[in-house]
């Protein structure tokens, strides 16, 4: 039984979870998110949606720091070092695909972090730092197509091709009515 369960919890199966988990839990948090403002979800609910979205930041950062943690142990598939965990490009195999998923864990971060400064950076700067949502999103997105031993996998492609449509489609949303509000709030020009 301890066999079977050694490899159910086996290094590459645990960094594997890790890796998937993280990337569900940041799709969360970018819907809830993009959608905080939308009118599509009544404004009663607006604190369970911003708690939501802050939570799952949180947990997607902290997941994707296990997932790259466990990789520094996994010694049949890759020999991945603290290094090449961490720094760009320190890698020759596959080194783009690394990148993005570094690229995403620091854009991460650097929103976790903001978020916790939001006092002393101001709401603009933080706002502007914010925006690192969308490529830190995209990165895990495509680090994980790229990468991921599951994602020629029919129900992981569906899986990204699903949140991946999800967020575009919604930031859309959200730009077309943040448009249409600053629209509606510009005064009217009255000289002919």
């Amino acid at each position: 039984m301890l066999d079977e369960l050694s490899t159910f919890f086996s290094v590459w199966n645990v960094t594997r979870g890790a890796a998937i988990t993280a990337y569900l839990l940041l799709f969360i948090s970018m819907v809830t998110g993009i959608s905080y403002k939308l009118p599509l979800i009544p404004k009663r609910y607006n604190q369970a949606v911003l708690t939501t979205h802050e939570a799952t930041g949180w947990f997607a950062l902290l997941f994707g720091m296990v997932h790259g943690i466990v990789l520094l142990f996994e010694k049949e598939y890759t020999t991945y070092t603290l290094i090449n965990i961490l720094v760009p490009f320190t890698v020759k195999h596959n080194a783009f695909s690394l990148c993005l998923g570094i690229f995403a864990f620091y854009g991460l971060l650097l929103l976790i972090l903001s978020t916790d400064f939001i006092k002393k950076l101001g709401k603009k700067a933080w706002k502007t730092i914010h925006f690192l949502a969308f490529p830190a999103f995209y990165s895990s997105l495509f680090h994980g197509i790229f990468i991921g031993s599951d994602s020629e996998s029919p129900i992981m492609l569906s899986l990204y091709i699903f949140t991946g449509v999800t967020v575009l489609f919604l930031t859309i949303l959200r730009i077309l009515h943040e448009w249409n509000r600053r629209k509606k709030t510009q005064p009217v020009n009255m000289n002919i």
